[in-house]
């Protein structure tokens, strides 16, 4: 029997499928969350639950370099080549207006320069070339060339402008490729986003020549320079976009990708093609660290809006397509989370045992945290610890609390105990305590300084 209403497929699928096992472990990724980071509010000022949010860009800004150190990369790539294709053609599908912030984004940081200056024998101003392209407020590209030069006894400066806006051009790719092809040609889409701004580069650049630039009055031999200006433009633009067709593996390192990605794809260039065409499999050392630091990110924002759409009721639980997205999103997810079980577990577990970081420092720094309390101390045990607070931040994680050591002190020397003027004691002292700790849970060090990131004080001192 076809089950045709929302409410009838949600009661359907209740006992179990990929969908639910998604909703579980979601609420335990944020429920560890939670744990993971007491100081992020629960509770709006006014008593009102603030969501899910606040807890994953705790997760992004603190535990995910953790994740993305620990990670399987294989099985994650696997998961996400399965999962990639499906989400695209289905987010185009269902959320046209969402596919571009979803697999793509704008380089904010985008800037192209060239320019040139030729001088004469005599140092004076020959031609002088210069061309910028950058972004400016998010979505803007703002275009310029300047040409300026003298041949002969005509001095000549010219300057082309225009700010080119890329969101109707991000619409019109898009909705040229809702209905193209049943899986997304990420290239082909990237190529035609190119393809549009050089349109609109080329336009200008021929209306100067065709409109402008005769009514000019320049001379034959000027006005081929200028155009000649014009022409280089647009070959060296098509040829410096060219790096965004390519894997990263085929991209020259020393090309800064600020200079020719106006836009990108993320994880990043040719993702969803990498397994299809076994690059994947014969190229790991390079692509995994992608998968370990840009795929886990990309994952981060990606499994959040799977979340909203899930919880605002806006998909088909039994649709195919959904329930195989959410299988490989729960089983990355999972992944994601049983290492952010392991490190709260390990945060647990740091006070109770007696091989934790801040014992081991303070036994081979004796000298440092006991010799001032008396004449002669030896430690003999620790009995107790307590942590107060803890912070994971960019994969570092900083415990607070106290312990007590249980210390032997001698005043005096043998003699004065003998005679009476000195004693000895076995006492319980407090100790406050602040440590820094790598995923390893050993103490890590100041980058600069190379210092241990520990303090250990005296209660009360």
């Amino acid at each position: 029997m076809q089950v045709e209403r929302k409410y009838e497929q949600w009661k359907a699928i209740t006992e179990s499928d990929f969908v639910t096992l998604f909703i579980k472990t979601w609420f335990t990724f944020i429920a560890v969350l939670r744990e993971l980071n007491p100081d992020v509010d629960v509770f709006t000022t006014d008593g009102m639950p603030r969501g899910d949010k606040p807890f994953l860009n705790a997760y992004k800004e603190g535990i995910m370099p953790i994740v993305q150190k620990n990670i399987n990369t294989d099985d994650f790539a696997q998961e996400l080549f399965a999962m990639y294709p499906i989400s695209m053609r289905k987010v185009m599908d269902v959320f046209p207006q969402y596919f571009f912030q979803t697999f793509f984004q704008i380089n904010r940081e985008f800037s192209y320069e060239e320019k040139t200056i030729d001088l004469d024998k005599d140092g004076n101003l020959k031609e002088r070339y210069q061309a910028n392209l950058h972004i400016v407020d998010k979505h803007i590209l703002k275009f310029y060339l300047g040409i300026s030069g003298q041949f002969r006894t005509t001095k000549y400066s010219e300057s082309i402008k225009k700010e080119i806006d890329l969101r109707p051009i991000i619409r019109a790719v898009v909705e040229k490729h809702r209905y193209q092809n049943l899986i997304i040609n990420e290239t082909q889409f990237v190529h035609d986003f190119y393809d549009a701004v050089m349109k609109e580069v080329s336009e200008k650049l021929r209306n100067y020549i065709d409109v402008t630039l005769p009514k000019k009055g320049f001379n034959q031999t000027v006005t081929g320079k200028i155009k000649d200006a014009c022409l280089r433009l647009v070959t060296a633009l098509r040829l410096r976009f060219e790096y965004n067709y390519r894997y990263p593996h085929e991209v020259d390192p020393l090309a800064a990708s600020n200079s020719y990605a106006i836009i990108y794809q993320v994880p990043f260039n040719g993702f969803g093609r990498l397994d299809r065409e076994n690059i994947y499999a014969t190229r790991r050392g390079e692509y995994s660290p992608l998968i370990a630091t840009k795929a886990v990110e990309w994952f981060a924002d990606y499994v959040y809006a799977l979340r909203n759409a899930l919880f605002h009721e806006i998909i088909s639980p039994l649709d195919e397509e959904w329930q195989a997205i959410f299988k490989s999103a729960y089983l990355l997810l999972k992944q994601v989370s049983d290492i952010c079980i392991s490190c709260i577990s390990q945060i647990d577990e740091f006070p109770q045992t007696q091989e934790n970081a801040v014992f081991e420092y303070a036994e081979n720094h004796k000298a440092e945290c006991f010799d001032p309390l008396a004449d002669h101390v030896e430690l003999l045990d620790f009995p107790k610890m307590k942590l107060s607070d803890w912070k994971i931040e960019k994969g570092k994680i900083t415990l607070k609390g106290w312990f007590f050591a249980t210390l032997k002190l001698q005043q005096g020397d043998a003699e004065a105990v003998e005679n009476g003027t000195g004693s000895i004691t076995t006492e319980d002292k407090g100790f406050d305590f602040s440590i820094t700790l790598g995923d390893d849970f050993k103490i890590a060090k100041d980058r600069e300084t190379q210092k241990e990131l520990i303090e250990i004080k005296l209660q009360g001192a």
